[in-house]
């Protein structure tokens, strides 16, 4: 089996398939005993770059040549670059170096890698999806699809203990990112008739800058003020090394935290050997607040489903670990709580995912009578693999709102508007299409403006400056431009020209059609991030709502 499904991780990073027996498993990572890959990346020299826990390691010692938390930067428009050896490092290739690791791990083994498919955050938008399947092309993978980590964590457990008609919130606390999803379990009848069981994700929140890291701040702080404290010195005393030396020792110590009442530190501080006791209590009060932020984001995802009611909540995510995320979950939602596999479940469950669009693309799905060999003993067995992936069905949700921006021609102003065609929330594949026209006769061409954004609304007037020029970004809806289609007319195209326009979303991204309707010439591009593009704000070369 060539299919794996990949967990690319803020702090760690996973990688699994299935196993002879269908069942999902992680490839081991014999080098570091570990069945994770530490996010790391460590640019030793211009000939050697080190990706995993050995780069980690040097955090204490070279940690100016030491990459980590890229997720939170990756298809971010103010993301930072890193430069070694006189090369610049975009995040997408820091991730693709990440991702490549993964890759010499399975074929170290004798294994053959093809099909893959790469978890994102479920509030990941379109520039960090687009980056992120970037990141797996630029290491040699090819990318199937893209999978929000909550529904994937979701599909595993639903392979290993499903229950009829259950409603799920997945409470994932990763390194760098959180997602608070609320999926709806049930049995119900495929294309064939058989009986499969479907995910549907009913609501979706977070935070892609929330997560453990926030919590090993806060512990950084505690024991660099420790120092301070003990050694009569401030933080601008502290040396380099010092803080590196701190920042290494912080996730141990959070791990015996999780364990113990107390946890001891030991630190040298100029020369001298300074040894700090951390009490849980006191660790838990100082991240109280990032406590709240996630039960915060819990509430106002259920605030989307009123009349749904919790039966299970899935603890995903190496943090939940901690007592204190359990204890709150718990509070909340008391006797309703499980933790399966929080390091493990979300690549598993990208793993089924991958094996389920393989199995789908090749058309080799059993139908009902396949899978009763009694009634036709002649015909081809199958597969444990075909028989756990032909048993569910995904139904996700979009991240974004999507839409093109169009000049509304009623009234005396003309207004350049967003009209949202594609609402956060509504089911992927999302397909909507509308028909506009030419804003004026004999117009050459038409440069189409495709934006995702935060609203709910039909119509947006946010993304225009005070000339009512379009602008590619607007912080109150969030609205974000993510690229164009120049549509060519011919020459002597009269206004009236129908132009139909359709938007079409999945997980990996927003595709956009536009069609003359004339002469059924067919413009389309499946957008990317474009942090550059040749702005034309003439009003000329815009489309309007109406042809009034």
């Amino acid at each position: 089996m060539s299919t794996y499904g990949i967990d690319l991780g803020t702090t760690y990073s996973c990688i699994a398939r299935l196993d002879s027996n269908g069942n999902p498993e992680v490839i081991r990572n014999n080098e570091d005993d570990s069945n994770m890959v530490a996010s790391v990346v460590f640019f030793e020299n211009e000939n050697n770059v080190v990706v995993g826990q050995a780069a980690k390691e040097n955090i204490e010692t070279d940690g100016d040549r030491v990459v980590q938390f890229v997720k939170r930067e990756i298809g971010k428009r103010d993301m930072r670059t890193y430069t070694f050896d006189g090369k610049t490092y975009t995040p997408v290739e820091i991730s693709a170096l990440i991702l490549t690791r993964l890759k010499n791990l399975v074929e170290s083994q004798g294994n053959e890698i093809e099909d893959v498919v790469i978890t994102v955050p479920a509030y990941f938008g379109l520039e960090e999806r687009s980056a992120t399947k970037q990141a797996g092309e630029l290491a040699g993978l090819h990318v199937l699809s893209l999978i929000n980590e909550p529904t994937a964590a979701a599909l595993s457990y639903c392979a290993r203990q499903f229950q009829e008609d259950r409603t799920i919130l997945v409470y994932d606390l990763g390194g760098g990112t959180f997602d608070v999803t609320v999926v709806k379990m049930s049995m119900t009848r495929n294309e064939a008739g058989k009986d499969v069981q479907k995910i549907n994700v009913l609501a979706t929140g977070g935070d892609d800058r929330l997560g453990g890291k926030d919590w090993d701040d806060k512990l950084f702080d505690h024991i660099l003020h420790a120092c301070c404290d003990e050694n009569g010195l401030t933080p601008e005393d502290i040396e380099a090394e010092t803080r590196q030396d701190i920042r290494s020792k912080v996730e141990e110590a959070k791990r015996k935290l999780s364990k113990k009442q107390s946890a001891k530190v030991r630190i040298d501080v100029n020369g001298s050997r300074t040894e700090i006791t951390i009490k849980r209590s006191d660790f838990e009060a100082m991240t109280s607040d990032k406590v709240a932020q996630t039960m915060n984001f819990v509430d106002s995802t259920l605030q989307k489903v009123p009349d749904v009611e919790i039966d299970t909540v899935l603890l995903v995510g190496g943090s939940t670990y901690m007592p204190m995320i359990q204890n709150a979950v718990e509070a909340k939602f008391p006797g309703k709580v499980q933790q399966h596999d929080p390091d493990q479940a979300v690549a598993k469950g990208a793993a089924i995912y991958a094996s389920m669009l393989v199995v789908e693309e090749s058309g080799d799905t059993p139908s009902a009578d396949e899978t009763s060999s009694d009634e036709n003993p002649a015909e081809k067995p199958v597969s444990h693999t075909e028989q756990l992936t032909a048993k569910f069905t995904v139904e996700d949700q979009t991240p974004r709102s999507f839409g093109p921006g169009v000049m509304d021609t009623k009234g005396a102003k003309h207004q350049y508007v967003l009209e949202n065609f594609i609402k956060i929330g509504e089911k992927m594949p999302a397909v909507f299409t509308k028909t506009y026209y030419p804003l004026e006769d004999n117009q050459e061409r038409v440069r189409l403006r495709a934006f995702e954004n935060m609203s709910l609304e039909d119509t947006l007037i946010p993304c225009v400056d005070e000339d009512g020029n379009p602008q590619a970004t607007d912080p109150a809806n969030n609205v974000k431009l993510l690229g164009e289609l120049v549509v060519n007319l011919p020459p002597e195209t009269p206004r009236d020209t129908p132009i139909k326009v359709t938007f079409k979303v999945d997980a990996s991204g927003v595709h956009v059609e536009a069609v003359n309707t004339r002469t059924n010439e067919i413009f389309e591009t499946f957008l990317r991030t474009e942090s550059d593009i040749d702005v034309d704000n003439s009003a000329v070369h815009q489309l309007r709502i109406s042809a009034d």
